[in-house]
């Protein structure tokens, strides 16, 4: 009986193995790079043509082979980076298989060229389709360079679903962007058919390659972070307040220095911008985990792009304190949540608001009746202080011609518009309520509990079939946070409680406004997303509205609640609460500069 299974020839299992680790000529350049890093080079040097497809130079002043390791590195599984089972378990290179050179070159035309120094000729090696057709000494500097030529010229079937050129080189440039943001002491230098895209001289601080790498303005708009928690190390930075995009491009994660993608890590990033960034956009962030290298596995994926660790809890809680702590600096630059050219800077605002406050304490409200008082039925205050006993006492109201006090003004019963040292500030008074409720029911559940009130008759809610599927699946998470409820047979359910923050706000109004803005995916999230989830939309469905009129007083207590907040400057869906116009952008529109 003849025998059915065979080894496969040398020359297919590399193949075999290339379309594991070259999938395009993007992989191509990650992989010679991160050789020409592992061999200690202080200046990298890629060159590209048409996309890759006609030719890869990756050349770099690392250490260099001799000839014997030149021809060594050809075969598969020939490495310097691992010896033993051992080494496995805590690799801190960014190679260690041995398969890249061997797998590139069965795949394509190569020409390898490499001397280590040592003041012998350095070894000319040609590769073509995985055989070696010509080995020669010749003339070189210490370090290697590789050129791949004709990429994937004897696997026509991988050539065809290469993308255009414009794309693949779109791969390659990302790809050299984020080792040049993993390593700011080494020199990176990008060119395109003779064209040069990318050049990254070695900087001393991280943002200073950020900007090199994504520019000047994109580096301004970030926070920096720097967090320790045991044996984990987080730096970086993240995208200020309000600072947010449509796709995921922006975001950046290293592991030991090594570029990955990572479900906890990025889980982590979004659980603490939740209350910072509106729904269906995405922060930008550069994260780089440092962590002790038997805690994570690298060796998952033949592209080795992802990771797992050992404990993810750990990880999760480490990143998620690293950027929560970011966001509670007290110097945060949030010139990149305002229109372009305006500042509105976290200490300024503050300084601002308490110079504003200082004018206005202890004074009387000179305000107009028939213009700014209107009847108290349609007045609101934030909890925490009662209303006039008579509104209608305005014995010093003044005329329009009369001198003003500095004071808060209210437009279109939406917007407040504030003075500044240097010019003026306009807060959404929708939002603002929104973040003061938001950290109130926060604190309040993070420490004793919110507090609750129960109801002398229960209020009764009669949903539709949906809406009862979901009201089932969130009562636990409701009753935690003080909204007692249960069944009370078909769709219909009764309310026996109401959290005492919530003030006089319409229980089944809140409720129903927090089943509408869900769905299943939100019930059948984790318990701490369905918390923050309800937290959000707590405050939203209690705070005061657009278009409601605020009396004097309510507007100078929502300022002073608003900068109490630890996050004053986004509501808790990650809309801006607040932006600052300065004298230069006023001078501008005016013509005067």
């Amino acid at each position: 009986m003849a025998v059915r299974i065979k080894i496969l020839p040398e020359n297919l299992a590399n193949k075999i193995a290339a379309g594991e680790v070259v999938e395009r000529p993007a992989s191509v350049v990650k992989e010679l790079a991160e050789n020409s890093l592992d061999a200690g080079a202080r200046r990298v040097t890629v060159d590209i043509q048409a996309g890759g497809t006609k030719l890869i130079s990756v050349s770099d002043d690392g250490c260099g082979m001799n000839n014997d390791e030149a021809l060594l590195c050809l075969e598969r599984h020939a490495t310097s980076k691992i010896k033993s089972t051992a080494d496995l378990s805590a690799i801190g290179t960014l190679g260690f298989r041995g398969e890249a050179l061997p797998s590139v070159a069965s795949v394509s035309r190569m020409r390898l060229t490499t001397s280590d120094g040592n003041g012998k000729a350095g070894t000319l090696l040609v590769v073509e389709g995985g055989k070696l057709v010509m080995v020669k000494e010749t003339g070189a500097p210490k370090g290697t360079t590789v050129d791949i030529r004709d990429l994937f010229f004897n696997t026509p079937a991988r050539l065809k679903f290469l993308k255009s050129i414009e794309t693949e080189f779109g791969h390659i440039a990302a790809s050299i962007e984020k080792m040049a943001l993993a390593h700011p002491d080494i020199h990176f230098r990008l060119t395109h058919n003779g064209r040069e895209v990318l050049d990254c001289p070695p900087v001393k601080y991280l943002k200073d390659r950020v900007a090199q790498v994504y520019g000047t303005d994109f580096a301004k708009g970030l926070i920096e972070i720097d967090h320790t928690r045991g044996s984990y190390r987080v730096t970086g930075f993240v995208s200020a307040p309000g600072v947010s995009f449509s796709d995921k491009s922006r975001q950046d994660v290293y592991v030991n220095g090594r570029p990955v993608k990572n479900p906890t890590i990025t889980r982590a990033l979004y659980d603490a911008c939740q209350s910072l960034i509106m729904k269906d956009r995405h922060p930008a962030s550069i994260i780089f985990l440092d962590m002790d290298p038997a805690s994570v596995d690298v060796n998952v994926h033949p592209a080795k792009r992802e990771v797992r660790f050992a404990e993810n809890s750990e990880v999760h809680r480490a990143v998620f304190e690293a950027v929560t702590d970011a966001y509670k600096a007290k110097d945060i630059d949030l010139s990149a949540t305002a229109p372009e050219g305006m500042h509105p800077w976290k200490d300024r605002v503050r300084e601002a608001v308490d110079t504003y406050m200082s004018t206005t304490e202890g004074k009387r409200d000179f305000w107009p009746r028939s213009e700014y008082a209107p009847r108290q039925e349609s007045l609101v205050l934030p909890r925490g202080k009662s209303a006039p006993s008579d509104p209608e006492r305005h014995e010093h109201a003044v005329s329009p011609a009369a001198p003003q006090y500095p004071q808060a003004l209210q437009v279109a019963d939406s917007y407040i518009i504030i003075p500044a040292d240097d010019g003026y500030m306009v807060i959404d008074q929708h939002a603002a309520h929104e973040r003061v409720q938001y950290e109130k029911v926060k604190a309040g559940y993070g420490k004793k509990g919110p507090g609750s009130q129960g109801l002398l008759v229960p209020e009764k809610l009669d949903l539709s079939a949906k809406e009862a599927a979901l009201m089932e699946g969130i009562l636990p998470e409701l009753n935690a946070i003080g909204i007692e409820a249960e069944s009370f047979g078909g769709g219909s359910f009764l309310i026996r409680s109401r959290p005492l923050f919530l003030g006089n706000s319409d229980i089944k109004e809140v409720v129903l406004g927090i089943l509408s803005d869900m769905d299943e995916s939100d019930v059948k999230g984790k318990v701490e997303d369905l918390r923050e989830k309800v937290y959000q939309l707590m405050a939203c469905k209690s705070a005061v509205k657009a278009g409601q009129r605020l009396h004097p007083e309510a507007i100078n207590r929502l300022i002073r609640q608003l900068f109490d907040c630890e996050m004053p400057y986004t509501c808790a869906h990650g809309r801006p609460t607040v932006v600052k116009f300065g004298m230069g952008e006023l001078e501008k529109m005016f013509k005067r500069k």
